[in-house]
């Protein structure tokens, strides 16, 4: 016998060598065990590459939705301060009629008929939340020196749900502030921070 099979043999009481099973058994349930161990990585891998799919499907939809909304609210401020502008620049007062018209114009905008049409539910939320807040008055409006005027309005929320199957809903609650700096004539500033 060589030298290199002497790990599977051990002396005997009689002297002799005799083959050790037990140190094959190991070495088979080890192969058997790390194959196994791969079978199982190789299928975790492939079934966690398609979550991570219909993940980035769903935020990719939650975060166009977002941007969406966002702009429409932007739009409606631009326009609603726009015309309040132009309703308040004769006035005496300014600041007052400023508020009064745009809180006019933000409650005839909820009134119309296309807001008594189903409706998604974040421009729902937008409807609910932040041009409510408008029509209760929960805003600011504030000269500064250089007769320009800041209007803020704070703690603003919608919701945005997306729906991949009937068992999976992502939502995002979106919460924010609107910050507007404007004179007589026109808007310098619009932005949701």
């Amino acid at each position: 016998m060589c030298a290199i099979e002497f790990s599977c043999y051990a002396v005997c009481s009689s002297g002799g060598f005799q083959m050790n099973r037990r140190a094959h058994i190991g070495t088979i349930l080890m192969v058997f065990g790390a194959l196994l161990l791969v079978g199982v990585s190789w299928y975790s891998f492939y079934g966690f590459k398609e979550d991570i799919k219909s993940l980035d499907a769903n935020i990719r939809s939650l975060s166009v939705e977002v941007r969406d909304t966002r702009n429409i609210i932007l739009r409606y401020m631009r326009t609603f301060i726009l015309e309040s502008i132009e309703k308040s620049k004769d006035s005496n007062n300014f600041e007052e009629t400023f508020k009064i018209k745009f809180k006019e114009l933000t409650a005839s905008e909820m009134n119309k008929d296309y807001f008594q049409k189903p409706i998604e539910k974040s421009f729902e939320d937008v409807r609910d939340k932040v041009f409510a807040k408008i029509v209760d008055g929960k805003f600011n409006v504030l000269a500064d020196e250089r007769e320009s005027y800041v209007l803020s309005i704070k703690d603003l929320s919608f919701s945005v749900n997306t729906r991949t199957n009937e068992q999976s809903v992502s939502s995002i609650d979106y919460n924010f502030n609107i910050y507007s700096k404007f004179n007589k004539s026109e808007i310098e500033y619009l932005d949701i921070t």
